[in-house]
């Protein structure tokens, strides 16, 4: 099997990928590869802020939370997470009890929430969240439905979680060559 995938390359693969992946790519879309583990994940979110429109919501988990990420990503609006030591200013309480606050120089609304999962085999997850967005019009975007949104993201998340752990049994990826490696990406 091993030989089979060296021979075929990542070629095949990539198309599939760009076939299935819908309006997500376009063939102008520049690929971005992944490197060196140096940085993570918010490292490698920097080097796609210039792909961002205005019509985009990035959605990002409590490793983004920082006033200097939140700084740049200027050309799209945002909802994620807030560590739970964070402390935002209440600047005016909305009626859907979210208020507004400001981080670093970014006006922000902060929204307050009860997120529960539970999977297939009737396992749970609960916890108490602080999300934040820069969709600051609570009659447009009520705290529910962008609870409800960060929900979902946080639902592809475990699922990938669960793939990663149950396909590769822990490993990180079956590749132990650089060909390899970058048809399984």
């Amino acid at each position: 099997m091993r030989d089979l995938r060296r021979r075929i390359g990542s070629a095949p693969v990539r198309a599939l990928f760009d076939a299935l992946a819908g309006l997500r790519v376009q063939p102008t879309t520049p690929r971005v590869r992944f490197g060196p583990t140096a940085g993570g994940e918010t490292s490698y979110a920097g080097r796609l802020l210039h792909l961002l429109r205005p019509d985009m919501l990035v959605l990002w988990d409590k490793g983004f939370d920082s006033n200097a990420f939140l700084s740049v990503v200027t050309d799209a609006q945002v909802l994620g997470r807030l560590r739970s030591n964070r402390r935002t200013p209440v600047l005016a309480r909305l009626a859907d009890d979210s208020y507004l606050s400001v981080i670093g120089t970014v006006k922000v609304r902060v929204i307050d929430a009860q997120i529960a999962v539970t999977c297939a085999n009737g396992t749970s997850f609960t916890g108490s969240y602080r999300l934040v967005t820069t969709l600051t019009d609570a009659r447009r975007h009520p705290a529910t439905a962008l609870v409800g949104l960060y929900h979902q993201r946080w639902e592809h998340e475990l699922a990938y979680y669960a793939l990663r752990h149950t396909i590769t049994n822990g490993r990180n990826l079956r590749s132990g060559d650089p060909a390899g490696i970058e048809q399984e990406m």
